[in-house]
């Protein structure tokens, strides 16, 4: 009897060796691909690399020069600069000011969320012109843009839906 045992004990630690190499080489290979096959896994920006490559990114409208800020507004941005204005909890918008008009970007819509298509070719169109809507199942939520001192700032407003 003994070595029928023997056998069923050395199959247990065979298994158990099998169960824990394949583990770790499951382990090794989910890292692998979590942080990039060749290289450094993707890893969000900051908000100062966000700004960098905002900055960065060309004007594709002249710019007016904008006027002097009053010693009480904030600095004027550069005109034609884009910027990130959040519209929480719908998303965000990418605005810049031309002038003292703000002009969408880009917008982009939080999970679960869409930009509301105004019906309109340019989306800048009479009353849309600087306003972005994201709609949910349970939310709408309107950022309506201004440019103060050549910076495009958003106003959020949230609606349930009935």
């Amino acid at each position: 009897m003994r070595p029928a045992r023997a056998r069923s004990a050395a199959l247990v630690v065979v298994w158990l060796g099998a169960a824990v190499g394949a583990l770790v080489v499951g382990l090794t290979a989910v890292g692998a691909i979590g942080s990039g096959i060749t290289g450094e896994g993707l890893r969000p920006l900051t908000p100062a690399e966000v700004d960098a490559r905002l900055a960065a990114l060309p004007s594709t409208a002249p710019g007016s020069p904008s006027p002097a800020p009053s010693s009480s507004a904030p600095p004027a941005a550069p005109p034609g600069r884009a910027v990130v204005v959040p519209g929480a909890p719908g998303g965000t918008v990418v605005a810049r000011c031309d002038a003292m008009t703000p002009r969408v970007v880009s917008a982009s819509p939080a999970q679960g969320f869409e930009v509301e298509d105004p019906g309109h070719d340019d989306g800048h169109h009479g009353d849309d012109a600087g306003r972005v809507r994201f709609e949910s199942d349970d939310l709408r939520v309107e950022v309506r843009l201004s440019c103060v001192a050549g910076t495009p700032v958003g106003d959020v407003r949230v609606e349930r839906h009935g």
